[in-house]
């Protein structure tokens, strides 16, 4: 997926889509701790942690505006994500948004972190997701 690739915010686009997408993106063009991004060098697109590399997925781009039902995708992402990493707490209601982030981002910014770690998380999560939601279930 290249940045500028604006991916499709309806029809076919599931969380398991957007995770899988941010971890080719860490792979690609790096992962980065203490921030959603780094900041892009003249011949680099921008290292991102796990949320920003979510965020990425679903827009192409590093800007903060995001639409209503892109940031819903984010949000289903974010909660599958969050489940993978604590599986004895649901973290897929709504009312958990707060939660999920900051389970992901103490996550993401543990000193004893690796790239790997990150991007086998992201593919893990992916692959739950598809296992529960076998005809591709709802987008968000």
């Amino acid at each position: 997926m290249k940045a500028t690739h604006q991916p499709p915010t309806t029809g076919d686009t599931t969380p398991a889509d957007l995770l899988r997408g941010a971890a080719l993106y860490i792979e690609r063009h790096g992962w980065n701790q203490g921030a959603f991004f780094q900041l892009p060098t003249r011949h680099r697109l921008a290292p991102a942690c796990a949320m920003g590399a979510l965020r990425i997925a679903a827009t192409g781009t590093t800007d903060s505006i995001i639409l209503d039902d892109v940031f819903t995708q984010v949000l289903a992402a974010q909660a599958i994500l969050a489940n993978h990493l604590e599986p004895d707490y649901d973290h897929t209601t709504d009312l958990e948004a707060d939660l999920n982030f900051e389970v992901i981002s103490d996550w993401n910014d543990d000193g004893d972190r690796t790239a790997a770690e990150v991007v086998t998380a992201l593919r893990d999560a992916a692959d739950t997701w598809d296992r529960l939601h076998p005809t591709g279930g709802e987008n968000a």
